[in-house]
């Protein structure tokens, strides 16, 4: 455990990738011929999860992680420790006494949930460089958040396994944006929304022959993510194609109400969404409101731990 903790002395950044990738850059648009693999396969090797993430992550996936080493890894980041903390203490878990430490922090919360957080803030920190004249990141991280926490209080009405990592999935449905805002940001001009009065969705595989969330599907691939993470991302927005697994089903709906919730005048979830979808879910009108709801309560709350620049921390 020593020798593991003592080589996060020891990274080396490179400052010279973010230039080489765009020296790279074709001067034009690339041809409709480039896939999303190849997006990112591009970006992957300088949008990367932070060091002190990809150990953790290392940790639990081995599935013989402990909890103090965990712990001392997470120390090691101030600002991840921090951010742990105040997800902590937050209104999202109501703790009776303050969690006044990170160790007393990853005991209460779980593997699970640290996990969470330690791969939501290495993507936001991956990220954090994206050219603010392409894309306001806050409305890009409040569309994420609302659709992992749609997807997590949607699971839990559709009875998913709680294993599933239905939170994370809609949290990190969207990051194929990034990397095409990174590569082509033309392109991802014209896949904005409130362009077109089409789904979102169709806009992009109109324009780049794929959706954002293939992209995203292939950057978390190249991240080594869990597959279970990644499978529901693979046909997000051709549910006909889930074959009424109801994971994926979840995690459409999630992402249908998301963009709903973020422009309900130009995308009216009535418009978005097959309703027979839902009740192959086994989810209700109802639910779904509530759904709804308890994402616009929660987010703004994560959002914050995201990126506490943006919105003053609770």
């Amino acid at each position: 455990m020593t020798e593991r903790l003592e080589n996060l002395a020891h990274v080396l950044v490179n400052p010279s990738k973010k230039a080489t990738l765009k020296e790279a850059m074709p001067t034009k648009e690339w041809r409709s011929t480039v896939n999303a693999a190849e997006y990112a396969r591009q970006v992957s090797e300088v949008f990367v999860l932070p060091e002190t993430c990809l150990k953790i992550k290392e940790i639990i996936d081995s599935h013989v992680s402990d909890i103090d080493e965990i712990a001392e890894l997470i120390q090691f980041d101030p600002v991840l420790s921090s951010r742990l903390l105040k997800l902590a203490n937050s209104a999202l878990y109501s703790f009776p006494q303050q969690v006044d430490s990170v160790e007393k922090a990853v005991l209460l919360l779980g593997e699970n949930q640290v996990y969470n957080l330690v791969v939501a803030y290495g993507a936001a920190e991956a990220f954090a460089t994206i050219d603010p004249k392409v894309i306001q990141l806050d409305r890009f991280w409040e569309q994420s958040i609302y659709c992992g926490l749609l997807a997590k209080y949607l699971g839990g009405k559709a009875n998913l396994n709680p294993k599933d990592p239905v939170y994370l999935t809609g949290l990190l449905h969207n990051l194929g944006e990034l990397v095409i805002i990174e590569v082509n940001p033309n392109a991802a001009r014209k896949c904005q929304l409130g362009m077109t009065e089409q789904h979102p969705w169709q806009q992009q595989q109109q324009v780049l022959g794929f959706t954002y969330a293939d992209c995203s599907a292939e950057l978390l691939r190249c991240w080594q993510l869990p597959h279970r993470l990644v499978s529901p991302l693979l046909h997000l927005h051709q549910p006909e194609l889930s074959q009424g697994i109801r994971v994926n089903l979840v995690i459409h709906i999630a992402a249908c109400c998301a963009i709903s919730l973020i422009n309900r005048e130009l995308y009216p979830l009535k418009n978005m969404l097959d309703m027979q979808l839902v009740a192959q879910a086994g989810l209700t009108e109802q639910q779904m409101q509530e759904a709804m709801d308890f994402a616009l309560l929660e987010g703004m709350a994560i959002l914050s731990l995201l990126n506490p620049n943006l919105f003053t921390v609770l």
